[in-house]
């Protein structure tokens, strides 16, 4: 089996660290370079004497470059980053996994055009066992109905993060109206401190805490007049994530133009 060669964008970010060296140590895959902002001051560094790792890769500020050498490029960085690097995917032809949150829905409908052309992977989280969440969650709400069950949607990240609430409480949210056949945007209630009334039947509301180094912790609640469930994931670290999203690039290596999921990862 070739190894698959695997270009990370932001390599010298929080995630982008993580990705680095999971796609060095995985036996399947190769780390064929990494790039990051043209101004940052460890460009042209060796990531060998920036992280504790065994690579003669140094940090490129030519992101094109990467492209054109890797057989997927993976991206958790920002949403402007992330727009730049779809661009670069269309023109080079290069599979782009996608982890990156706060996306817009100009850069989602990006993602949808650039699809037909280049295989993209787009997921709010990369974990296999948030994605088994997200189908527990679809059942849940579809039999526990609205007039007997209210949903609350509560997460917690690191104080880092600057999107709230997360794309995968949001996401958590749409396949929870979705199963209830309602529209996510007539539903949710990000906040409730403008408004002194009630809660209305159906709504879907948000809670969002932020501090310390906490990699993520989601929790959705059915809420009845005599009982609760709750369903709760609870990341420990980010390692879960640069799992998920390099077993996403090892899929998506071989893949026709199309838009993918993690759900097309777990069903494979």
């Amino acid at each position: 089996m070739n190894l698959i060669n695997i270009g990370i964008a932001g390599c010298l970010g929080r995630m982008g660290r993580e990705l680095v060296l999971r796609s060095i140590d995985d036996k399947r895959t190769d780390f064929s370079s990494g790039f990051e902002n043209k101004d940052h001051k460890f460009i042209n560094k060796n990531l060998s004497d920036i992280f504790d790792c065994q690579t003669n890769k140094t940090v490129n500020s030519d992101a094109a470059t990467v492209f054109k050498s890797s057989d997927v490029v993976i991206d958790f960085t920002t949403p402007q980053s992330t727009l730049n690097n779809i661009e670069l995917a269309e023109k080079t032809k290069t599979p782009l996994v996608i982890g990156t949150t706060g996306l817009t829905k100009e850069i989602l409908e990006k993602i949808k055009n650039t699809s037909l052309n280049v295989p993209i992977l787009q997921s709010y989280n990369m974990s296999l066992a948030v994605n088994l969440l997200f189908n527990l969650v679809e059942k849940s709400s579809s039999l526990l109905d609205e007039s007997n069950y209210d949903i609350e949607i509560s997460e917690t990240h690191h104080k880092h993060k600057v999107d709230a609430p997360s794309g995968t409480a949001i996401k958590l949210g749409e396949i929870a109206s979705s199963a209830r056949k309602k529209e996510f945007d007539s539903v949710k209630v990000f906040d409730r401190t403008k408004k002194n009334q009630e809660r209305k039947n159906g709504e879907i509301g948000f809670s969002v805490l932020r501090g310390g180094e906490i990699s993520g912790e989601h929790t959705i609640s059915f809420i009845g007049e005599n009982d609760r469930i709750d369903l709760t994931h609870k990341a420990f670290n980010r390692s879960i994530f640069a799992k998920g999203a390099i077993q996403a690039a090892i899929f998506l290596s071989d893949k026709k133009e199309g838009l993918y999921s993690m759900e097309d990862v777990i069903k494979d």
